[in-house]
């Protein structure tokens, strides 16, 4: 309470403007003017990082002379156009803003999403040594062993599948659909930061896949745990990874990244952006806890999913450094401030 005082106070103090004054209006509309800059830097940041991991994939592509199939591929492709045609089109309409940051940010988040997948399929013919026995040795160094996880998940197996598979398979849908639903709800600034750590932290982790290739605890598990681990990434591991004649196809893109686990860092994305309220920051934490754990059932080494953090972790960062410099965080909290405790003069505005 002291804190939002003493900043009332001195808003009074070092108001010029009389309550009467028409000019009082513009000034409450800073915050959503530092709203949009964080926004717009939000945007522009995540675009420029498309167009590097596309790049990337391109300049990867004609390096290994690798086959690209577009069969199939060509709606998806046209729906992602259409994203973001409407978004510019309709980020100018105050109506029609809070959908258009919503197809904004799903659009650039699945663009991104495909060039950093065709990246870090393309990596794999850069042929750096398999990571899987380092990975597997950090784990006991750290006094943790995934496969005893993953025994006791098989052990408890009828009861946890319900659980776990649905979060383990869904992990991005929700993130997605949390891109669209704190948009439409008004928080540009929160989604804009989530598709930006999205594209960001994806291709930080193919950036650091290319040279640590692994395939995860399929390497060390025993029969009977084997079995419940997935293995349909292994065909097109193998085939970019020891093939002779790969060939990219963009409609079955898939995960190939065991180190660090992108898994993970999509887990604590979505906490990130629902940390605000507590329901949601006790129902994200919960969530958080079970991913996590569903990671391991995917096959990563426990270490994989520290360095999902660490990714995670070093892009928050950054995008509250961005937004800190655009002015909008002190900005936004002090609205909420005040709408929390109106000062009198704020009150006596008249409405127009």
């Amino acid at each position: 309470m002291f804190p939002v005082a003493l900043r009332r106070e001195r808003s009074r103090t070092l108001d010029p403007l009389p309550d009467n004054d028409d000019r009082r209006l513009t000034t409450l509309q800073k915050p959503d003017e530092a709203e949009a800059e964080a926004v717009r830097r939000f945007r522009n940041l995540a675009l420029l990082l498309v167009v590097i991991a596309a790049l990337l994939a391109v300049a990867l592509c004609v390096a290994f002379r690798v086959r690209v199939d577009p069969s199939g591929s060509s709606m998806v492709e046209l729906g992602l156009a259409a994203l973001l045609v409407l978004s510019m089109m309709w980020r100018i309409q105050p109506r029609m803003e809070r959908i258009a940051h919503a197809l904004g940010t799903v659009g650039v988040a699945s663009v991104g999403g495909l060039c950093c997948g065709a990246f870090a399929m393309l990596e794999l013919r850069l042929g750096f040594p398999m990571a899987d026995g380092w990975l597997r040795r950090a784990d006991l160094a750290l006094h943790m062993d995934a496969i005893q996880v993953l025994a006791m998940i098989g052990r408890h197996r009828d009861a946890l599948i319900q659980l776990l598979a649905p979060v383990y398979n869904n992990t991005l849908e929700l993130f997605f659909g949390s891109l669209i639903v704190l948009s439409l709800l008004g928080h540009r600034v929160e989604a804009w930061r989530g598709a930006l750590c999205f594209v960001g932290t994806l291709l930080t982790t193919c950036s650091i896949a290319a040279f640590m290739p692994a395939t995860g605890l399929i390497n060390w598990a025993p029969p009977d745990l084997l079995v419940h681990l997935p293995q349909a990434f292994v065909a097109h591991f193998t085939e970019f990874y020891y093939g002779a004649d790969p060939v990219l196809r963009l409609q079955v893109i898939d995960g190939t990244i065991s180190f660090p686990s992108f898994h993970a860092v999509v887990g604590f994305l979505i906490f990130s952006m629902w940390r605000q309220w507590m329901v949601t920051r006790v129902a994200a934490a919960t969530w958080l806890a079970v991913e996590l754990l569903s990671t391991v059932a995917g096959g990563h080494y426990l270490v994989d999913l520290f360095g999902g953090f660490a990714v995670w972790a070093g892009w928050f960062a950054l995008s509250r450094r961005i937004e800190r410099s655009s002015g909008a965080s002190e900005k936004i909290a002090d609205r909420r401030s005040a709408a929390a405790y109106p000062t009198a003069a704020e009150a006596t505005v008249p409405s127009t």
